[in-house]
């Protein structure tokens, strides 16, 4: 059984939604997760521009790309004028500033490597770059970054060291004649993942009672997606705090999450989750 670990957040901005900084007990690494429309927020930060392994991610698509910099925000700026397919980032530094140009080339390689044998997240680097030399000395705190740094991403929901077999077993759907919404659990949130189609119908007796939820309905309906009359399919992600507010959204009606939401296999939350805890 796994030690217990202590992870802190610091919200930046003090949104769930804006730029986050994670600690890690027992680590020497820290991690910035920067949504793309926030880059600009980070620039005066002294360690964004320390040596870094970076991921690049799609959170719709579950695309990855993985790179190092001696400059995360120079290297992320250029990005950002040359890459198109991500929305987030997540730099991983020394909490010291103790880790060099060579150390995050290793950590670049070994981290492709395995992304791209485990293949949970499509890995968007075609080659695994060349393993540079490392003082046999670091090998094993290097490998402790990169596993540190995969179970912040685990965290947040992106697994980049899982195989797919493993990470479907967080995936969670609801259907109903018009409705078809996928979802997973990420981290704190709970995301409806962009391509679900929404049926637009709602209860009477659920819009009287949760006027404020249905308005939110409306409004995520309008700037995330596209109308398809009597449906609508979502072209972002939308997060929700729980699987139940989720839930009331994709279904237009009060629901019980445990046994709205099921897997790939048709076993509802509470099935897979309550009932194989209590084993």
């Amino acid at each position: 059984m796994a030690e217990p670990r202590l992870l802190q957040t610091y919200l930046l901005d003090g949104s769930i939604e804006g730029i986050r900084i994670i600690e890690l007990s027992e680590s020497s690494i820290k991690a910035f997760v920067i949504p793309r429309i926030k880059l600009n927020d980070i620039k005066s930060r002294d360690e964004i521009n320390w040596p870094a392994l970076y991921l690049l991610i799609n959170s719709g698509e579950n695309q990855l790309y993985i790179g190092e910099s001696e400059k995360f925000y120079d290297r992320v700026k250029n990005h950002d004028q040359s890459k198109d397919f991500w929305d987030l980032a997540i730099a991983i530094v020394s909490s010291n500033n103790s880790l060099e140009k060579s150390d995050v080339k290793y950590l670049e390689s070994l981290a492709v490597e395995k992304a791209q044998a485990t293949a949970a997240m499509d890995v968007l680097n075609r080659t695994v770059p060349a393993r540079n030399n490392v003082h046999e000395f670091k090998v094993h705190t290097l490998e402790k970054i990169l596993d540190d740094a995969a179970l912040i991403a685990e965290n947040l929901g992106f697994s980049i060291f899982k195989t797919k077999e493993e990470n479907k077993n967080n995936l969670w759907y609801v259907k109903t004649k018009k409705t078809d919404a996928r979802a997973e659990f990420r981290g704190d949130k709970f995301v409806i993942l962009a391509g679900s189609i929404i049926d637009k119908t709602t209860a009477p007796s659920w819009r009287g009672h949760y006027t404020a939820l249905n308005e939110e309905r409306e409004r995520i309906f309008t700037k995330h997606g596209s109308d398809n009359g009597d449906s609508v399919t979502l072209n972002e992600n939308v997060s929700f705090k729980s699987p139940n507010l989720a839930g009331h959204f994709a279904c237009g009606r009060s629901v019980n999450a445990w046994t709205t939401w099921k897997n790939e296999d048709g076993k509802t939350m509470d099935e897979v989750i309550r009932k194989d805890t209590d084993r």
